[in-house]
């Protein structure tokens, strides 16, 4: 069973955004997944590094949407984001170097912080983008 599973309540009503937010549900799954299975290292450092591309990526997709827009939140919004990078680039180095592993509660970590992020913080955005349609790619 997944651990966290796409529905309409994650919906920011923008096709990309979603879509971003559906394949990162994925790849943190497939780390969840990893968790319980004690997947080898190898295994774990590629979803990880999968997870950090597709997050770098969804922020960038955000972050210019949300200069386009003249969005007024785009400085804390963006300061999560960087907070988060973070976060994940540090991870993955104390894992690759041994120095910690892939617990359950790291992915919960990951589940809550995507969840929240969409549901509080993106929602926002995603709000503001439907008063500016034509901003909002597909």
């Amino acid at each position: 069973m997944p651990l966290i599973e796409w529905s309409e309540s994650l919906s920011v009503k923008s096709r990309l955004l979603d879509a971003d937010h559906k394949r990162l549900i994925d790849v943190i799954n497939k780390l969840y997944d990893a968790s319980q299975k004690g997947s080898n290292h190898a295994g774990v450092e590629t979803a990880m590094e999968q997870l950090l591309s597709l997050t770098k990526t969804h922020f960038i997709h955000e972050e210019t949407l949300m200069r386009k827009s003249a969005y007024p939140q785009f400085i804390p919004h963006k300061i999560e984001h960087d907070r988060l990078i973070k976060q994940l680039e540090d991870f993955q180095k104390r894992y690759a170097a041994g120095q910690v592993g892939l617990s359950n509660e790291s992915v919960a970590f990951l589940r809550t912080w995507l969840c929240e992020h969409i549901t509080s913080v993106d929602v926002s955005l995603g709000e503001w983008l439907s008063k500016h349609a034509s901003l909002d790619t597909t």
